[in-house]
């Protein structure tokens, strides 16, 4: 199912994004909306919408650095070319913790399990392959509009700064409460045992994107002579500190301009080429009937 909404860059942002036909925007609660243009994105009042944000979002999102094993990324996870969905689906053995039987899910792989010291360690159920998370990756696209976020909307609206416990958002942050849950996760992107001030500390020491190739050129401009996080959340928050609410804030601020608005669902209601397929119409027909 695609939105038609107002293009982002009339909005102002950077670019726009290309929902892939067929694939669902996951959001954990339906939302219903005319076939019209959808309204502003919601945007808390904490967290405004600031370039310098957007674009340190952007680079933290893409960044595989993020993961304390180098390997994965919020992007290896959500891939723009997937809607924003996970094409790498693999198998969790489920509550009795045995594979191939009634139970398993269908989820999206993570990080190889690793000791608190970052150490490979063999695995009960996965070896020394990548452990496989309990879900699949939901789609940050157009779920800036979600008031709540993942498969059973434990992400909420008020969002809890991680390090202190203070309430940092009181409604409207649910992008934010999903950010902070991947990088502390063993299973997704940490070790066992990983706390914040580890990933802060990393991100403080090291080059931003610097495994990462074809760099889009707002983010290339940004890292134009080399500056470290420190700088780049300086431009973002007004001084170098980085910490657990500020990689929040900068990954929810990119996230809020993920808007679909050039899908083929678009397209057809234009009356251009590369709309839907013929099945499409049909299932909409169908759809929209019941």
């Amino acid at each position: 199912m695609a939105y038609r909404v107002r293009s982002a860059r009339a909005a102002g942002r950077i670019s726009t994004l290309h929902l892939t036909a067929g694939l669902p925007i996951a959001l954990s609660t339906v939302m219903t909306v005319a076939w019209a243009a959808l309204p502003p994105v919601p945007v808390p009042p904490a967290n405004p919408i600031t370039e310098p944000k957007r674009v340190l979002g952007k680079a933290l999102f893409f960044d595989e650095q993020m993961s304390m094993s180098n390997t994965v990324s919020c992007a290896t996870c959500h891939v723009s070319g997937r809607a924003g969905a996970d094409p790498r689906l693999a198998r969790n053995p489920g509550n009795d913790g045995v594979l191939n039987t009634p139970d398993d899910k269908i989820a999206s792989p993570g990080v190889i399990h690793s000791t608190a010291s970052n150490d490979y360690v063999r695995d009960a159920i996965f070896g020394l392959a990548p452990q496989v998370t309990g879900r699949a990756a939901n789609s940050p696209i157009d779920a800036a509009y979600a008031p709540e976020l993942f498969w059973d909307g434990r992400a909420s609206g008020q969002f809890v700064d991680p390090e202190n416990g203070q309430v940092a958002i009181v409604n409207g942050g649910a992008l934010e409460s999903q950010c902070v849950n991947p990088p502390v996760s063993a299973a997704e992107m940490g070790h066992d045992s990983v706390v914040w001030s580890e990933i802060t500390a990393k991100l403080g020491r090291i080059q931003p994107l610097d495994l990462a190739t074809n760099i889009p050129p707002d983010v290339a401009s940004a890292l134009a002579g080399r500056p470290g996080y420190p700088e780049l959340f300086r431009r973002a928050f007004g001084d170098p500190q980085i910490t657990a609410r500020r990689i929040a804030f900068a990954l929810a601020t990119y996230e809020r301009t993920l808007i679909a608005d050039q899908t083929p669902w678009d397209r057809t209601q234009a009356g251009q080429s590369g709309g839907l397929t013929p099945n499409q119409l049909q299932g909409q027909q169908i759809f929209q009937a019941n």
